[in-house]
């Protein structure tokens, strides 16, 4: 594995940090029940429309900022208006019935009126339920969870709440009980992706070697991988035309790759994948002087570079959904690989010439 030259890696360390915040902001995914949630009592009945995870819960399982977010339907075909306190929802955990000591409860923290908007609004507020006589009307409640003794064994996720003229609602969001009974949520359609590329330039124009950091964001769109990212190169010159007194140059560029994989192999959550990619990278070639003596300045000199490269990938296991007291089910088909080698050839345009390369490179996604 090599290293980069330093003039370059303060770069690329603000990019990881600026990434990493970037990565903090809180999203959610939509969980599809397998099975219709529907609970009814007392000319009311309330249906669970949709549910959300935050993709730190799926992710990297539950913590002390999990967040799950139930969307209901109620229908008050009954004489009264029906009203109940957000504050007497609750979301249980059972891990077994015959141990009552072992569930967890969810407490309720926001909700808002209609469906989920897809983030939380400001103020965050509590409010109450409220349903006209001979009304539907559609709330959406989120309940905080936190991190408990065994919270990566799934369990049966109950929600209880008051029903009119006193009967209480149940509702049973999952069961690993029962097979059918489950949260099927996609796959992550992105990640980041940090790797280490090797290149072998052997033209006439130009004989060198490159060790270079790699950090892009790669996705699925259909059975296509697609990275996108920024690079940071050491290349050493051992012949050829570009001018350095050092014979080294140092770089950082912008990348870009297409990947089809063709065969494909292995179990659903620990896949293989071959398949053929195309890429191009652009970069500027700074050559990397030796000190300059005291008044002297010395320009830098600098070449473009433009380098389109073809090959053969190998994408090994998958991102996998962290473990939950969700029973989650990877309902994809087309998962972000977890690591992936490529090799391949490239025909690279530098400074005034052209050359020939053998490039090998290895990634991981997270």
């Amino acid at each position: 594995m090599a290293t980069t030259g330093g003039g370059n890696t303060p770069a690329l360390l603000v990019v990881c940090v600026l990434l990493g915040a970037a990565a903090c902001a809180t999203s959610y995914r939509e969980i599809r029940l397998s099975e219709p949630a529907i609970a009814a009592a007392a000319g009311l009945q309330v249906e669970v429309q949709r549910v959300f995870l935050n993709d730190e819960v799926i992710d990297d399982g539950e913590g002390d900022n999990a967040a799950l977010i139930v969307e209901l339907t109620i229908a008050n075909s009954g004489p009264q208006k029906y009203s109940v306190k957000a504050s007497s929802l609750w979301c249980l955990l059972e891990v077994d019935t015959t141990r009552p000591n072992e569930t967890r409860l969810l407490p309720p923290s926001v909700d808002g009126v209609g469906a989920f908007p897809g983030e939380l609004p400001e103020p965050l507020l509590l409010e109450p339920m409220e349903v006209p006589a001979g009304q539907t009307r559609s709330f959406w409640i989120l309940f905080r969870g936190y991190r408990f003794p065994d919270s990566d064994i799934p369990r049966r996720v109950l929600l209880n709440m008051p029903g009119a003229e006193g009967h209480p609602l149940q509702l049973v969001l999952a069961d690993p009980a029962r097979g059918t009974l489950r949260w099927n949520v996609a796959p992550k359609r992105s990640a980041w992706m940090i790797g280490l590329q090797n290149d072998s330039f052997v033209g006439s124009y130009l004989r060198a070697s490159t060790s270079s950091t790699r950090i892009a964001r790669i996705a699925s769109a259909g059975p296509l991988l697609w990275d996108l990212g920024l690079t940071e190169t050491l290349l050493v010159q051992s012949q050829g035309a570009l001018i350095s007194p050092t014979s080294s140059f140092s770089n950082v560029g912008l990348e870009a790759h297409l990947t089809l994989p063709v065969w494909k192999w292995g179990a659903l959550l620990d896949p293989r994948r071959i398949g053929f990619y195309a890429g191009v990278e652009t970069q500027f070639l700074t050559a990397i002087m030796p000190p300059a003596p005291p008044g002297v300045v010395v320009q830098p000199i600098v070449y473009g570079a433009f380098e389109p490269e073809v090959g053969l990938e190998l994408d090994v296991g998958a991102l996998r959904n962290a473990a939950t007291p969700f029973p989650l089910y990877n309902a994809g088909r087309n998962p972000i690989p977890r690591w992936l080698l490529r090799y391949g050839y490239t025909h690279a345009w530098i400074g005034h010439g052209t050359t020939d390369g053998l490039v090998s490179s290895i990634r991981l996604a997270w």
